[in-house]
């Protein structure tokens, strides 16, 4: 057994603390069952979206619903979203080391735009009810630009890394080739997300802040952090 190999088990443990830091971080915000409702029917639409579009090579919507629902919802939500799609999908897909990456990787992808909507536009910006929600095209290229990357650079590599630990590999250099290896896959994954974003962009916020005032959790648009 090899270094990479020996060190699975505190890798998986960190990660399982870090998943749980985030449900206890949002079990602490007491979350009303408007809210829980929210957040389980956008967990049930992304799992959804992965069935549906497994059939379709190289393109996967799920992750643009993630980090809109960050977005709009803050970083915790964003990452309950994002993680609890992946665990609970997976029980379609298939289950196994490999689902903590996954959690992990999609939970930070939507908790990273909960940081991405405070940057932009500050924690204190809201919304009226049934009023369209307007975005320039700096919003639309933030966006785009800013999801590209982070799949290319950061939730894309975390989820590669269940390849290292679960097949082993000799050095350094193998770390990086294998890790090279699916860079064609997150690209793919990074240009499916873009184009999702440039067509639903608005009108999936507009939908989202209709929800939201439907069951009165309208406080959580653009408010909480």
């Amino acid at each position: 057994m090899n270094f990479w190999q020996s060190g699975q088990g505190v890798v998986l443990s960190f990660l399982v603390l870090i998943n749980l830091g985030f449900y206890f971080a949002y079990e602490r915000t007491r979350p009303s069952s408007g809210e829980l409702i929210l957040v389980a029917d956008l967990c049930a639409f992304c799992i959804a979206l992965r069935s549906i579009f497994s059939f379709v090579p190289y393109f996967n919507p799920v992750m643009a619903i993630i980090c809109l629902s960050g977005f709009a919802l803050g970083s915790l939500r964003g990452f309950l979203i994002g993680s609890l799609s992946a665990l609970l999908s997976n029980f379609i897909f298939g289950q196994g080391p490999w689902t903590l990456y996954q959690m992990t990787s999609w939970g930070i992808f939507g908790a990273i735009f909960g940081f991405v909507r405070r940057f932009r536009f500050g924690r204190n910006r809201t919304l009226q009810k049934n009023k369209t929600v307007n975005f320039g095209i700096l919003d639309y290229c933030v966006f785009c630009i800013s999801s590209f990357l982070v799949i290319i650079f950061i939730t894309g590599p975390i989820a590669d890394l269940s390849s290292v630990f679960m097949f082993g590999i000799d050095n350094v250099k193998s770390l990086f080739v294998m890790l090279a290896g699916g860079f064609v896959f997150n690209l793919a994954l990074a240009l499916s997300t873009v184009v999702t974003i440039l067509f639903f962009f608005k009108p999936f916020l507009s939908a989202l802040n209709r929800v939201i005032f439907r069951l009165n959790v309208n406080s959580l648009f653009y408010s909480q952090f």
